[in-house]
């Protein structure tokens, strides 16, 4: 679990507000996810990743000695682990729902989002869509505040707010200056139970909704494509369908779709309100109470039986090759299902993580090095661990360089991978990983959205309070034998995996890529958060 911010897919859709969800791609979501979410985040967006494939057992990772250098800085990161990393206090209210402060009094202003424990996987049988169409549906108004109130009101008092939706959960986040909590508060609970959805706002918004899909999905290869390829690799749940819906079932949402969604998901105890900033524990919880509290809970959120179907097991290689008008450039990746942290064990997920960071979280990895500097075969590697509720994801993608065939690259990928897992990473790679991972979950607490962010991604896929806090503790100690362990068992000989290529049109995965192909290539994504 690494601290870190979900990732949107997109820019903003909503026409009123500027700003994008308030993190970004791959890091996890869970104090295992969760700075692994922070840090998928940056890693992603920075360099390519990374991670080990097909494999043999055993064999020792290598004994080197630890540079000075890197001692030293580890010796200061697990100084600075063996500390609370947010301080946060929680509280939960009669009526089942659950408040989080992390006061951080450098600037007056406070993050206040409301995490609801429903997503795109939550979604009743052909009504995909239904989730994200809610959210865009709860900026409509209430019984109290009509139109664009809500967000006129933020704005009007110097905040921004937006909302997102992913498989796991819904978000709403409001940024504004602390001594404006009180009305933060009250315009959230308002619209917690209040929610008026007007047929003309209905029909108005699933258009929004369906133009949003069409510009940014049906029109764009790359994005076509990886809704194919997630839907190959979580074949029969719901993390195959992509959140903001598939195109025939969208068109068919209604007025009386919203409204079911919305009474059976929307209340106190499916809710986490998580506020970062200058505050007072004890002042937010009144807060909270006093406006929260008053809502009763009529539904009764029950996380035991938010159960879904498990994807069918990955056996052999699934593989889905296409090519398509609009694509300049081929790209390549590998997949494989990690269980959910409950069945994998939260402390293995978090060795996983680690491990896989320290093989290709960097220009300067073993992997990356390898294909993209030592042999050349590639212009972008990487890898990397996608957690979630459910089943997670270990991906491991490239692009090749001009000259370079997607059989070629593939080849080359699968030895340099095969190594990795057989003679383990060099000591003070790992150290690397580790520093860097546990300085990235000191850097997110510098932006109290950020801090928000964090936690309510933790506490909303499953992971406790407690080792959110205890994070930096748990990832000093883990040792390069439990980071292999776990990477072996994810990736082993008999792990089945999914395979995709996408190509330009017209050419064949034993062609040669075009000398287009050294252009920068955006990394694949596995996550599908959406505004």
């Amino acid at each position: 679990m690494r601290p870190h911010a979900p990732r949107a897919a997109g820019q903003p859709k909503r026409r009123r507000r500027l700003s994008a969800s308030p993190s970004p791609v791959r890091r996890r979501s869970r104090p295992g996810r969760l700075v692994a979410s922070l840090l998928v985040t940056s890693a992603l967006l920075a360099v390519p990743v990374l991670l080990p494939v097909t494999s043999a057992p055993a064999a020792t990772p290598p004994t080197a000695a630890t540079p000075p250098s890197i001692a030293a800085a580890t010796a200061t990161a697990a100084a600075e682990a063996a500390t609370p990393l947010l301080g946060a206090k929680s509280r939960v209210l009669e009526n089942g729902l659950t408040v989080v402060v992390v006061e951080d009094h450098r600037m007056p202003v406070v993050s206040h989002m409301v995490w609801y424990r429903v997503g795109a996987a939550d979604e009743p049988a052909r009504r995909s869509g239904i989730a994200h169409f809610l959210e865009h549906l709860m900026f409509k108004g209430t019984e109290q505040t009509s139109g664009d109130e809500f967000s006129r009101l933020i704005a009007e008092n110097g905040g921004r707010d937006n909302a997102f939706t992913s498989y796991d959960y819904t978000a709403y986040y409001q940024n504004i200056a602390a001594d404006r909590l009180d009305l933060v508060m009250r315009l959230e609970a308002d619209r917690m139970t209040g929610l008026r959805l007007r047929p003309e706002d209905t029909k108005t918004e699933l258009q929004v909704v369906i133009e949003e899909r069409r510009s940014r999905t049906d029109n764009d290869p790359q994005t076509r494509f990886g809704e194919a390829y997630r839907a190959m690799v979580y074949a029969g749940h719901p993390y195959g369908r992509p959140v903001i819906g598939w195109p025939d079932e969208l068109k068919t949402l209604d007025r009386e779709d919203a409204v079911a969604f919305y009474k059976a998901h929307y209340h106190p105890s499916a809710a986490i309100v998580v506020v970062a900033g200058d505050v007072r524990a004890a002042d937010v919880f009144r807060l909270a109470a006093e406006t929260y509290g008053r809502i009763p809970d009529t539904a009764g959120f029950d996380e035991a039986k938010r159960v879904r179907p498990a994807p069918a097991p990955l056996v052999g290689d699934r593989r889905l090759v296409q090519d398509a008008a609009g694509v300049a450039s081929p790209s390549w990746r590998r997949s494989w299902l990690v269980p959910r942290a409950e069945v994998f064990g939260r402390d293995r997920e978090e060795a996983l993580d680690l491990m896989t960071f320290a093989m290709g979280g960097s220009s300067t990895s073993p992997l990356y090095r390898r294909l993209v500097v030592d042999e050349g075969v590639a212009v972008q590697a990487g890898a990397y661990y996608a957690g979630a509720r459910d089943e997670g994801q270990l991906m491991v993608y490239a692009a090749p360089a001009p000259g370079v065939s997607i059989t070629r690259l593939e080849a080359a990928v699968g030895r340099a991978l095969a190594d990795i897992l057989k003679q383990g990473v060099a000591p003070d790679v790992l150290e690397r990983a580790r520093t860097r991972m546990l300085a990235d979950a000191v850097y997110a607490r510098d932006s109290v959205s950020s801090t928000a962010n964090m936690v309510g991604a933790a506490l909303a896929t499953g992971e406790a309070l407690e080792r959110i806090e205890t994070w930096p503790q748990r990832v000093a100690a883990i040792t390069g034998d439990q980071g292999m362990e776990a990477l072996r068992a994810v990736m082993g000989p008999d792990q089945g995996t999914a395979t995709g290529v996408l190509l330009p049109e017209g050419l064949g995965v034993d062609d040669p890529a075009p000398a287009v192909a050294a252009t920068a290539v955006t990394p694949p994504s596995s996550e599908g958060t959406v505004h």
